[in-house]
């Protein structure tokens, strides 16, 4: 019965190993294609609309309002720093809006 138990335990390695191979290619492949679709989004906002929307308030205004600086609103709304969650949720709370309503994804690739 040892040897059987030991070709049992061998063909279970040998499995396990052929498995984890693959799980480690779906996994990198996965891993790459969200990345893929991670560097050809960006977030779109829609900062300078509330702005005006609410008596053409300036950058100045907000910063001051969220604790910012104008510079970091100027920022936001190029599409050159992207805000924290928290930092999102002021704005939105701001302006009294979800965070969905100022924040959105834009593909890359429909741009072009």
């Amino acid at each position: 019965m040892k040897g059987y138990y030991s070709f049992i335990n061998y063909s279970w390695y040998i499995f396990y190993s052929v498995n984890v191979k693959y799980i480690c290619i779906i996994v990198h492949y996965g891993i790459h294609l969200l990345l893929h679709t991670l560097h050809s989004m960006n977030l779109g906002n829609n900062i300078r609309r509330c702005r005006f929307d609410k008596n053409e308030m300036s950058q100045e205004d907000l910063a001051d309002a969220i604790g910012v600086t104008r510079q970091t609103i100027h920022s936001i709304e190029k599409g050159k720093f992207i805000p924290s969650t928290l930092l999102a949720f002021k704005i939105a709370r701001y302006f009294e809006k979800n965070v969905e309503e100022i924040f959105f994804l834009v593909n890359d690739e429909t741009k072009r």
